[in-house]
């Protein structure tokens, strides 16, 4: 790069009633070591002075804030409207949630690594977290993943957290292509499809985001087995199932575009859901899926063997 900050970044804030600490964010946005970035905001009808704050930050920030009207349709609606928006261009595209920190160097570090990938390849940046409270403490970190991130891997699961990912424009036609069709969340769905097309993900190990679990969604690591003991019984319920339907809907529509081994193990993935016992296994172990946790991929074996996939 001639320019250090040549490279454009849209960054995608999704709000909706989050007045109590988007400033914070906002505040971390100006802390960025990278500073050529816009804000678009998407609003899904806050009553609690969130658009306020949006606007007063507009008046004080140097780069562009464009405050606009979300669907209210719920936090996936609200992205994929952004993502479907043609006004907002730039060489990169970062999710960001309402409630988070950004230290100072994610976006840097994020560019740095996509200005090493081919404009015409999907690539996706995403990484670990740092967690915190509802008062800020630092209470943990999300997983160390240390598998590779693939297909693979994400047609069992996402691989990190909406809040860390940064991606290209390649990445981004792909979301835009799925986007007005069923959706799980929109994290894992740009996981999938730029996986499932042949493109590159960097897992970030060193976290670059302060992810704040409030009061009624902590998940530190003293929740982790409970979590796997409630994730299994709603397998049980149909939410594993459910959650599988969304997203084999939605890769149908770009399955011109997968790669010709993806599509084979997309083949084989969904063909598990509709055979013997016997057959079920054989297919799970060719297709080759994994999980990131040994206990993550027991319990995609139980999945399998239960019929519930």
């Amino acid at each position: 790069m001639n320019n250090k900050f040549s490279s454009s970044v849209a960054i995608l804030l999704g709000t909706f009633n989050g007045a109590q600490f988007i400033n914070e964010q906002l505040s971390s946005y100006q802390r960025q070591t990278y500073s050529n970035w816009s804000l678009w905001a998407a609003d899904d009808g806050s009553v609690d002075g969130s658009q306020r704050l949006i606007k007063n930050f507009s008046q004080v920030s140097p780069q562009p804030v464009i405050l606009l009207e979300g669907p209210r349709q719920g936090v996936c609606h609200n992205f994929a409207s952004l993502i479907s928006n043609d006004e907002i261009k730039a060489s990169y595209y970062a999710f960001s949630d309402q409630d988070d920190v950004w230290l100072e160097h994610k976006l840097e570090r994020a560019v740095r690594w996509l200005d090493s990938i081919p404009d015409d390849t999907p690539a996706l940046y995403c990484g670990r977290t740092k967690l915190i409270d509802t008062y800020g403490k630092e209470i943990g970190f999300s997983p160390a993943y240390t598998k590779p991130p693939s297909f693979a891997n994400a047609l069992l699961q996402n691989l990190a957290s909406g809040n860390t990912m940064v991606f290209n424009n390649k990445a981004r036609e792909l979301l835009k292509h799925v986007s007005n069709g069923p959706m799980v969340i929109h994290d894992w769905a740009l996981y999938l499809v730029v996986t499932a097309c042949g493109g590159q993900v960097f897992f970030e190990p060193e976290p670059t985001v302060l992810y704040r679990q409030h009061d009624n969604n902590v998940i530190g690591n003293g929740m982790a087995l409970m979590t796997r003991i409630d994730n299994f019984r709603k397998a049980h319920h149909g939410r594993k199932a459910m959650w599988n339907d969304i997203n084999i809907a939605m890769l149908n529509l770009i399955g011109h575009q997968m790669t010709t081994n993806n599509q084979r193990r997309f083949n084989d993935f969904v063909a598990i859901r509709d055979n013997t016992l016997f057959e079920r296994l054989r297919l799970l172990i060719r297709s080759g899926v994994y999980h990131q946790q040994f206990a993550g991929m027991l319990t995609t074996l139980s999945y399998a063997l239960l019929n519930r996939m």
